[in-house]
């Protein structure tokens, strides 16, 4: 994966591209287009560790910050993988996530 260059970036557009194909289920479709969107998600923080220079953040505050995306990143996995294996429902619960995704692919109610 990281010896192809450009590898990430094609992965990135081809789940893109693959999320809107209606001829794929829509618990497939949506839980696509919510990886990427918290994929994109997790940029903003490392990007900020970077536009920062150093000594202007205590390091306390940007490990905190590191830990809170990190647990935030696998309470939204587990409660997709929970919503979909255990209940069998869509994953539409997470506040920021699953509204952006439903505006890029559409509400499922609105296929019936």
């Amino acid at each position: 994966y990281n010896a192809i260059p450009f590898a990430q970036f094609i992965a990135f557009i081809g789940l893109s591209i693959a999320s809107r194909n209606p001829q794929l289920p829509y618990a497939v479709r949506f839980n696509m287009q919510q990886a990427l969107i918290l994929d994109i998600l997790l940029i903003f923080p490392s990007l900020l560790g970077q536009l920062l220079p150093l000594g202007v953040m205590p390091r306390v505050l940007v490990e905190s910050g590191s830990n809170f995306v990190f647990y935030a990143l696998v309470a939204a996995v587990g409660y997709s993988i929970g919503s979909i294996a255990i209940r069998g429902k869509i994953p539409n619960q997470i506040p920021v996530v699953s509204e952006a995704t439903e505006m890029q692919i559409g509400p499922f109610w609105k296929l019936y």
